[in-house]
């Protein structure tokens, strides 16, 4: 993503120059622009979400395939001619020279631009993206810079499309996003919220726990950390503290994190006190084989569809007797996502590590820049989730036993569609994953053992590993998934509502207006521009501005977004289908000074190197420097 400073070009498109044009070289460029340039195509505006469909009702999936990484792109048509100055009043323009400082940090590069280089900037609904400013005004509204800029938001009318454009690019600064490498495209995919079925009491129906945060989950800083392997340490509320030899509240610990990284948002270790010594929190194995000191707030039917929430990160439960829980995020186990799904794995399970572009088999940990990240043209969407007991009857059928540790294949793939806007349907009630007695009897009949009869009552749960503790009464034991992936989300209770799930923000989630990003190179709550139509727009592209107000295990590198659709199946549908080459620009507070920018200005001046920052702009909630 590195549009040129810049836009007058001759020839055959090519990589832009980089760096700032003397103003005479602007100024006579622009006099060529207006006498040789006629009017610019301009695409029609998403349309905005409804309440009717919560999910985001302009897919961004094209039947055009995306260009290639590093491809040279169009040149965006050029802004009509202005009348003249006589006939006409004169248009209030941002100057072609009024832009930010390029800077750069650990993981990214920040080229300006003018808002103009946005491709499709005109035609967006400006006013959708006003309601979504104010949300993340709710996290970032008393913080320096934001204060203003939020009261301002407050003042502009929401029907006002031309005003809330001139607000932005009045009070903001916009940049190209580039990787180390100074490419400037990568992967857009999209999430959504699910719907599970569940009960608040465990059965041979619900076997599968949905876990709070555990009560000896801990958090250790990974400064403290590196400290040293034997250190005296204190618990506050959660977090173990450096402490004074023998102090009240003290004690000498041995510190091991093996081979666990952080988390890049806080820089803190999930850990566990074991004796004397704190060592990483439980793996995903080790949860399902134990009685966890945590709250479960649901039992829920189907182990894949609980993972697939535990990617989404957030979604809701409808329990038997018509209630609904809502569960957002609450914390995670410190272990890195790794997947490692095969073909054998259900739909439920693919889809939900396609839908937020997890590699299979891979850390998404590993991944620092996107442009290491694949790309790819919209993938298929899932089918519907084969029931579970047909599955089983079904490998009996093809002699792969009794079938009681099938998965329901994988759809074959079929050409993708744009898909047409639509309310999403009342999702169908899904059967127990749970083994079924008649099942086992059918089973066993198809196997040539006409005796078999069905149980009188359903199988007692596995039984807990050697030397676990019995289940608590909050807790419980589930039954194992078989699931390898070491990482594990926990949940905590959130009121339902029209209004979207909460992100890592802290604010409501807007479909078609959020994305999960990663926080060191794109602040959360900040406004990005996204673009996955390229300079030509066609039906199905992204040419939005959206805002930064989550975070997800695979959302690592620089040009990388998950775009939130919204609620329910139909959302979902639409998520697992993008996965795009896009660019991203992020729009940055005209006043807001940060380290990222003050190197940048030492290392010109000075003409010496200066140490890049990791963060665009630190903050202790949403990302600390190291």
């Amino acid at each position: 993503m590195t549009p040129a400073t810049s836009h007058v070009r001759t020839g055959p498109p090519r990589r832009p120059m980089r760096g700032r044009l003397p103003k005479t070289t602007i100024a006579a460029g622009l006099l060529a622009l207006a006498a040789c340039t006629g009017p610019a195509t301009q695409q029609p505006a998403p349309v905005a979400p409804s309440a009717a469909a919560p999910a985001a009702s302009a897919p961004p999936t094209s039947s055009k395939p995306s260009a290639p990484p590093g491809a040279a792109r169009p040149v965006p048509a050029a802004a009509p001619a202005a009348p003249d100055a006589a006939s006409a009043p004169a248009r209030e323009q941002t100057p072609p020279d009024d832009l930010g400082t390029p800077f750069s940090t650990r993981y990214a590069r920040f080229e300006p631009v003018p808002f103009s280089a946005l491709p499709g900037w005109s035609a967006d609904s400006a006013r959708e993206s006003l309601n979504a400013f104010r949300q993340s005004c709710l996290a970032l509204g008393k913080k320096p810079v934001w204060d203003d800029l939020c009261a301002a938001a407050g003042r502009i009318e929401t029907i006002d499309d031309p005003g809330i454009r001139r607000f932005f690019e009045q009070r903001f600064h916009a940049y190209s996003m580039q990787n180390p490498d100074q490419s400037d495209e990568g992967v857009i995919t999209g999430y959504y919220e699910p719907l599970l079925e569940g009960s608040r009491t465990r059965s041979s129906r619900y076997p599968y726990p949905v876990h709070g945060v555990p009560a000896d989950l801990l958090f250790l800083d990974a400064q403290v950390a590196a400290a040293g392997k034997r250190q005296w340490l204190r618990l506050d509320d959660r977090r173990l503290t450096p402490a004074a030899p023998g102090s009240p509240g003290a004690r000498q610990y041995d510190v091991d994190m093996g081979d666990l990284t952080p988390g890049i948002r806080d820089k803190r270790y999930r850990v566990r006190a074991e004796g004397g010594r704190i060592v990483p929190y439980w793996s995903r194995q080790a949860i399902e084989r134990r009685a966890l000191d945590a709250q479960v707030l649901a039992w829920v039917n189907d182990a894949y569809a609980l993972y697939s929430l535990q990617i989404q990160g957030s979604g809701k439960i409808r329990l038997a007797g018509g209630e609904t829980l809502r569960v957002a995020y609450g914390e995670q186990n410190g272990h890195p996502f790794l997947p490692q799904a095969s073909s054998a794995d259900t739909a439920t399970v693919g889809a939900a590590i396609k839908t937020r572009g997890l590699a299979l088999g891979a850390s998404s940990a590993a991944a620092t820049s996107s442009a290491a990240l694949p790309m790819a043209t919209p993938q298929t969407a899932p089918a519907i989730q084969r029931d579970p007991d047909v599955a089983r009857i079904i490998a009996a059928l093809q002699g792969r036993g009794s079938g009681a540790a099938a998965r329901p294949a994988a759809p074959a793939a079929t050409p993708v569609a744009p898909v047409a806007p639509v309310a999403p349907a009342a999702p169908a009630a899904s059967r127990p994953a749970a083994p079924d007695p008649e099942v086992a009897a059918i089973i066993a009949a198809l196997g040539g053992n006409t005796s078999a009869r069905p149980a009188a009552s359903p199988a007692p749960a596995p039984a807990s590993a050697p030397g676990d503790a019995s289940p608590a009464a909050m807790g419980g034991t589930g039954q194992t998934t078989g699931i390898p992936d070491p990482s594990y989300v926990f949940f905590r209770l959130i009121p339902d509502g029209p209004q979207g799930p909460l992100g890592a923000l802290g604010v409501p989630l807007t479909a078609g207006r959020s994305i999960a990003v990663d926080p060191r190179t794109t602040p959360l709550g900040y406004p990005v521009f996204v673009s996955t139509g390229g300079s030509s727009p066609s039906a199905g592209a992204v040419n939005r501005l959206m805002f930064a107000q989550d975070t997800g295990g695979a959302i690592r590198g620089t040009v990388r977004a998950d775009y939130f659709w919204g609620f329910g199946p139909t959302a979902g549908d639409r998520a697992s289908r993008m996965k795009e080459t896009g660019r991203m620009w992020l729009l940055l507070p005209r006043d807001l000074q940060t380290s990222a920018m003050t190197a940048a200005v030492r290392t010109r001046s000075l003409g010496g190197p200066a140490a890049l920052a990791e963060c665009v702009v630190p903050d202790p909630d949403n990302c600390v420097e190291q």
